[in-house]
């Protein structure tokens, strides 16, 4: 006679695929196309932020950010900590209220298309309520998709690597690519973005089955 045996299998309701709308996030299945961006945003003596590539989908760009930090001759060790930290984890979320100023620690990425339609890593998108799909939004849509730190030298070096979503794609024309980050000194500066090679890149992208 068995003392342990296997429970019954489990009654489960069966499995539906939904598909991701283009808005929430890159789609899956998909082979994206690389675009080089290879682009600065900003140098400085103790940072650097640059753009250096798009993974192109049919209707949207997953953009990758890389940040490198350095810890410069003078800088205290209070201040190298906060920095590193900053770096290595991020602050990409603000809980300001409405209206109210963001905290200097909040990294703001943004973009603005030549027909005067922006979007930013700060947005609030209003809540979809557990509707499926959520709804489509009006306007542009950048959100953060990812990526982390790493550190070397005796910790007086950092980088960090950051995804971000834009979707739509842009026009193939020229936009603007927004950053601003006061905790390190970085005003807010705006960078030309070709975008038709990012925008012919989507042509690229396939599936990974037919």
């Amino acid at each position: 006679m068995e003392f342990f045996t296997a429970p019954p299998p489990l009654e489960r309701e069966p499995f539906e695929e939904r598909a991701l709308p283009a808005w929430v996030g890159p789609p899956t299945g998909i082979l994206g196309a690389i675009s080089p961006i290879e682009r600065m945003l900003f140098e400085g003596d103790a940072l650097v932020i640059a753009l250096v590539s798009g993974t192109v989908f049919p209707e949207g760009v997953k953009i990758a950010v890389q940040i490198g930090a350095r810890r410069t001759e003078g800088m205290d060790e209070d201040t190298w900590r906060t920095r590193h930290e900053l770096l290595m984890h991020g602050n990409h979320h603000p809980f300001a209220r409405h209206g109210a100023s963001l905290d200097d620690e909040v990294l703001r990425f943004g973009v603005r298309f030549s027909d005067g339609s922006k979007a930013t890593t700060v947005d609030r998108r209003a809540e979809s309520g557990g509707e499926w799909p959520p709804p489509r939004p009006d306007g542009p849509i950048l959100q953060y998709s990812g990526g982390g730190g790493s550190s070397r030298n005796n910790n007086d070096f950092a980088s960090s690597g950051w995804s971000m979503w834009l979707w739509p794609l842009p026009p193939p024309e020229p936009f603007e690519f927004a950053v601003e980050w006061p905790a390190f000194g970085v005003p807010l500066i705006f960078t030309e973005i070709d975008g038709a090679p990012i925008n012919a890149a989507a042509a690229r992208a396939r599936p990974f089955w037919p």
